[in-house]
């Protein structure tokens, strides 16, 4: 249910004609997360309160930090994540409070090594998937969903963040044993560099948002080999690199 990433709060609205009113609206529920690795504190994320081992497993991949064999076994504990990986490897904090630093190295020798090819009325199929209930009662939340080449919806994620939506959708993904190099990332989100590259780094041929890339955004999915589409619409979608991905 939508309802359990939201809470009530009362505002005042002022018209413009003088007339004054007292409201009751739902606002998106934020929390903070922390994510211990392999026993101590690697960072704390802040992110709507549900798919909480989701986020810690898609953080970690995205991240570049270790990799989905690498991890032994993942407990919740509230709001806090616990993950414990075969090496027992501790890597160095990335603490961060939401959006992620712009001055973040991104890798460029990232590369997704697929031939995945998608049809165009597969990437159209998304449309319908991109606005969710708990966007509706709020317009305060992003989405991020995966797509298979058949058009079918096969995880779908809400989240206060767009990059924390990414690491849920990857995190559900690799606990279900998906293939993420036969399907496609949709995002409501903005795509930078940052986030070209944390679908790289999970192996996502292809990203398709409603909204428009950065030109920094374009160059890492060049260089990373991911098809990017951007203002992506019923009637059309522009596609910044890699086209040879969707078939004409």
């Amino acid at each position: 249910m939508p309802e359990k990433y939201t809470t009530t709060y009362y505002a005042k609205r002022i018209h413009s004609d003088g007339r004054t009113e007292d409201i009751r609206v739902l606002l998106a529920r934020e929390c903070p997360v922390k994510l211990f690795l392999d026993g101590k504190l690697f960072t704390t994320l802040f992110s709507s309160p549900y798919e909480l081992k989701e986020l810690a497993v898609g953080h970690l991949i995205t991240e570049g930090v270790v990799s989905f064999r690498e991890i032994e076994n993942v407990e919740t504990e509230g709001s806090e994540v616990h993950v414990q990986t075969r090496k027992g490897k501790q890597a160095p904090s990335t603490e961060t409070t939401g959006e992620a630093k712009k001055d973040k190295k991104i890798g460029s020798e990232i590369f997704v090594d697929s031939d995945s090819v998608f049809d165009p009325q597969t990437v159209f199929a998304g449309i319908s998937y991109l606005e969710s209930d708990t966007y509706k009662l709020t317009r305060g939340t992003h989405l991020a969903a995966l797509i298979d080449k058949n058009g079918k919806l096969v995880v779908q994620i809400v989240d206060v963040g767009r990059h924390n939506a990414v690491d849920k959708a990857v995190g559900a993904a690799y606990l279900k044993g998906l293939d993420l190099s036969q399907h496609y990332l949709l995002s409501t989100g903005r795509q930078p560099a940052y986030m070209v590259t944390k679908a790289a780094r999970a192996g996502i041929p292809l990203i398709a948002t409603k909204a428009m890339p950065f030109d920094s955004g374009v160059e890492a999915a060049k260089k990373a080999n991911i098809c990017l589409i951007g203002q992506l619409r019923k009637e059309s979608m522009l596609i910044f690199a890699n086209e040879w991905r969707v078939k004409t």
